[in-house]
């Protein structure tokens, strides 16, 4: 039996490229793209060092005068179609401009949340503790934009 190198080659070459487009989806260390000090800046209170939750997610904890939390998490590939399109029961979504090459904000009672999708990376940022949805998501635009500027 004789090797094909005509087909290897290019299936070699597709097994690559998949592979460097799902890694391309969230940065090694998902604290990375934005600081402490870009995500205190954007809450109006000192954070704490990021936490990392684990492969994708990010945490930054404030806790004077009030218990603050902003997460920022990175989704699955292909995950901005299903979150675009989604009809849930209870949550409204809007776009948001200036942000990546697309955003939306859901509105789930009095928690909004800032989808972001840049390039091939879809990302979320959440603060909690901010009784306001237009300040939270007042809070999660820059921290979105710095995260985008990276990707």
């Amino acid at each position: 039996m004789t090797f094909k190198w005509n087909f290897a080659v290019p299936v070699v070459c597709f097994v690559l490229s998949c592979a460097l487009h799902v890694r391309a989806q969230a940065p090694a260390d998902p604290c990375s793209p934005v600081s402490p000090t870009q995500v205190s800046s954007a809450l109006g209170e000192t954070v704490g060092p990021a936490q990392k939750s684990n492969t994708v997610t990010c945490t930054w904890v404030a806790d004077k005068p009030v218990h603050q939390i902003v997460t920022l998490m990175f989704s699955p590939p292909g995950d901005w179609d299903t979150r675009k399109t989604r009809v849930m029961p209870g949550i409204s979504k809007s776009p948001v401009s200036g942000v990546g090459d697309d955003a939306i904000a859901e509105t789930l009672g009095n928690l909004t949340t800032l989808f972001v999708k840049k390039k091939s990376t879809t990302f979320m940022v959440r603060v909690y503790g901010v009784p306001d949805n237009s300040k939270q998501l007042a809070i999660e635009t820059p921290i979105a934009q710095a995260v985008a500027g990276k990707l």
